[in-house]
């Protein structure tokens, strides 16, 4: 305790010392007490001063304080002066054998000719502005801060780094796209197009590939930064995006191309599977009157408790007071969302008993028991739908599980129809989303990307074709490898790590207990496959091997399947093709959302160029998680 008030006694004193600002640097350990005294700070002993010189004060910092009368070689003028009295002091004194580097001092990498780390500095402070405006590096605060962290730093004008960003980093990073397609197989692209609200948008390209150790790789190869001015150019852009890349890449090497509903070519459907599926349900809805006059009923609720503060406050006191229930929220309509309006009208019927009590006091649309048991059978009809869309849209899932999950979807549907045939409204809804289901994913059947991809999964094989679609997968198996070797040479060795399971704990969503339930079900068919290529009885043979094996867990990875199954060497060229390929198109949402900084500095100056420049790299160093360097 009582070094503790030494301690800040001594620290109030060095700042009562620093500010009577004497000439010698002896007063940082002393306190001018009165004319002819000072006070040691570090002993509290007092010290005459006749002379009103530091002689004394410096002669007892010598024999009581060694460690800190060698801090007053800090001053030049008694370098000298220390040095020899330290040399002739006492031999056994500690202090004679302390090693003095008062010359030595911590080099200051900016005064170097070498003008690398100056780059460096750029480059830091440049990729900052990756998350930031270019405003951050003229605000008051942050420049003070540089000027005190490295005060021989300049900070230059928004101009340099914009320079910096779109020459010598985007330049990096154009080669080291070049070098990761380079070493990729095969490459499947994605476009996607996202507009905002005030008419700025993002139009991207992206890849995605698996590597020669079957590592997952997605690559950002384009970015367009949109403002309200390049409407009249989109269609363009949209129509150039693949050919005018600016990276070359082989048309052999393009697997696929997966479009979403923004960028579909014109006349046709998107290839991104989440649109598909979401233009069944927007369809089906929009067919369906008597359910869009539920929706707005819905709508009008929540809007009703959006706009009055006295109104929510009630219903809140209603679920906590009356009801004893934690209270919920009323989730509103949002255009840009797909499944808006039936998770606004799932939060109404979660509230059916506080919204009931609430009428009965207020005025407030109605909605009558049988309209209550169409929104939750409408929730239970649409849950798959979400579910599947969820799964599709994580970046890991290929389009291996497009046919079983567009099975299991349709499964689901037909049950519906059958079990909701007492309410008209929901059978019919059920009925016209089995429809669309059928119409825009009736090719995935006679598509040998869907086919070849679902077969290489392990876990899902050949358990939902028919036997047309098993001797069509055969055959183009058999087709692309007649001239493959095998790829095991010039590999280098793979690792072998067990297989595990991703997740411990089963899913229990409706559509994982369906697909379950028909991979459950189904049996594995282990026939050698009957085709007209007699020749190829090695290949046949590896088939019917992998065939004969069971299916893992869904749980499970299937590229570290294949990486640990070296016995099929021969099949992992035409396995990393068709697993490349994403179920959806890389949504570019959350890339725009993160970047609401350079469409501002787009409207105070910025050109779309250099916007689109910054756009690729901070995409890119997103999906890498790493530094170009």
């Amino acid at each position: 305790m009582w070094t503790s008030a030494k301690s800040v006694q001594f620290g109030n004193y060095q700042r009562i010392a620093a500010m009577s600002k004497k000439k010698s640097n002896v007063w940082q350990y002393f306190y001018k007490t009165s004319g002819t005294v000072a006070t040691c700070l570090l002993c509290n002993r007092n010290y005459s001063r006749r002379g009103r010189g530091t002689t004394c004060l410096r002669n007892h910092l010598k024999s009581k304080h060694p460690p800190e009368f060698l801090s007053l070689s800090g001053d030049i003028k008694y370098l000298d002066l220390v040095k020899t009295e330290i040399s002739i002091g006492s031999p056994q004194h500690p202090t004679a054998q302390l090693e003095l580097n008062l010359h030595e001092t911590d080099s200051d990498p900016l005064d170097t000719e070498d003008n690398s780390y100056n780059k460096r500095c750029d480059e830091k402070l440049a990729l900052m502005l990756l998350n930031h405006s270019f405003e951050f590096i003229e605000d008051s605060g942050f420049v003070n801060f540089i000027r005190v962290l490295q005060p021989r730093y300049t900070i230059q004008p928004r101009s340099y780094y914009e320079k910096v960003l779109c020459e010598d980093i985007h330049r990096k990073m154009h080669l080291h796209l070049k070098q990761q397609v380079d070493l990729l197989d095969a490459i499947s692209l994605s476009t996607s197009l996202w507009r905002g609200d005030k008419g700025e948008g993002l139009l991207s390209l992206s890849c995605s590939g698996i590597s020669r150790d079957f590592q997952t790789q997605r690559l950002m190869l384009k970015c367009e930064a949109l403002n309200y001015e390049s409407t009249s150019k989109l269609a363009c852009w949209i129509r150039d995006l693949v050919p005018s890349l600016a990276i070359e890449v082989p048309k052999e090497k393009i697997h696929c191309i997966i479009r979403d509903e923004m960028t579909a070519l014109p006349g046709s459907l998107p290839d991104c599977n989440v649109h598909r599926l979401q233009m069944c349900v927007r369809f089906a809805l929009q067919s369906n009157e008597l359910l869009q006059n539920l929706s707005s009923k819905c709508k009008q609720i929540v809007d009703h408790f959006a706009s009055s503060k006295m109104a929510n406050d009630h219903l809140k006191f209603i679920q906590e007071i009356r009801l004893t229930r934690d209270p919920c929220t009323l989730i509103p309509y949002d255009p840009f969302q797909w499944n808006s309006a039936f998770q606004m009208m799932t939060s109404v019927f979660r509230m059916k008993d506080a919204l009931s009590l609430y009428c009965e006091e207020y005025s407030l649309v109605q909605i009558y028991p049988d309209e209550w048991i169409e929104i939750d059978l409408c929730s239970k009809v649409m849950q798959p739908c979400e579910e599947t869309i969820k799964i599709w849209s994580n970046p890991s899932t290929t389009t291996s599980s497009v046919i079983p999950l567009v099975a299991a979807l349709r499964d689901s549907l037909r049950t519906d129809v059958h079990n909701f045939v007492s309410s008209v409204t929901i059978c019919s809804f059920a009925r016209k989303l089995l429809e669309e289901l059928e119409m825009k994913f009736s090719h995935i059947t006679s598509d040998i990307k869907f086919l070849m991809a679902a077969y290489f999964d392990p876990r899902y094989k050949q358990a939902f074709f028919t036997e047309r679609e098993e001797l069509l997968v055969a055959n183009e198996v058999l087709r692309v490898l007649a001239g493959v070797p095998d790829d095991c040479n010039g590999q280098p060795p793979l690792k072998i790590i067990k297989v595990s399971s991703t997740s411990s704990q089963k899913n229990e969503s409706k559509i994982d207990s369906i697909l379950d339930s028909i991979l459950t079900t189904g049996t594995t068919n282990t026939q050698q496959p009957n085709t007209s290529l007699g020749s190829q009885s090695q290949i046949k043979n590896l088939l019917y091997l992998y065939n004969s094996e069971p299916r893992i867990d869904r749980n499970m990875d299937p590229l570290i399947w294949w990486r640990n199954n070296i016995k099929y060497s021969s099949l992992y060229g035409i396995v990393r093709k068709f697993l490349s390929a994403p179920a959806a198109s890389v949504v570019s949402e959350g890339l725009f959302r993160k970047s609401a900084h350079l469409y501002f500095d787009m409207q105070a100056g910025l050109s779309p160029e250099s916007a689109s420049k910054i756009l690729l790299i901070k995409s890119n160093l997103c999906f890498s998680n790493s530094d170009i360097n």
